[in-house]
């Protein structure tokens, strides 16, 4: 197997900031617009407002559930320590960060990041 030209991990790290970032940046648009609250009712509607938003609801979801479970297994077969946090923070920021954030971790734990 090629060695990658650059350290995944730190891109790993990078989509975990700009998805951290611009999940924070939306709902921030979204209390402007409902002013300064977020309204969690107005949320979760949101999701279901037309056919495309159907359509990118169901993807996440599809997607979310298995990226979960797939932290969990993998988490559980590396022993990485404090899975739960993982966990609770796709709940408290959003799945864009925590998954990324997760796999950065992941790639440290298994040793492939090589010395720079």
């Amino acid at each position: 197997m090629k060695p990658l030209p650059f350290n995944i991990a730190y891109f790993y790290l990078f989509l975990s900031v700009v998805g951290g970032s611009l999940t924070f940046y939306f709902v921030w648009l979204g209390m402007q617009e409902q002013n300064g609250h977020f309204d969690v009712v107005q949320f979760v509607q949101s999701t279901w407002t037309s056919y495309y938003a159907k359509s990118l609801t169901f993807d996440f979801w599809t997607g979310t559930t298995a990226g979960t479970f797939f932290m969990l297994v993998e988490g559980y077969r590396l022993q990485m320590k404090k899975m739960w946090l993982f966990i609770l923070l796709t709940f408290l920021i959003g799945y864009a960060f925590a998954f990324p954030l997760f796999l950065f971790f992941r790639h440290k734990s298994m040793n492939l990041t090589p010395a720079i």
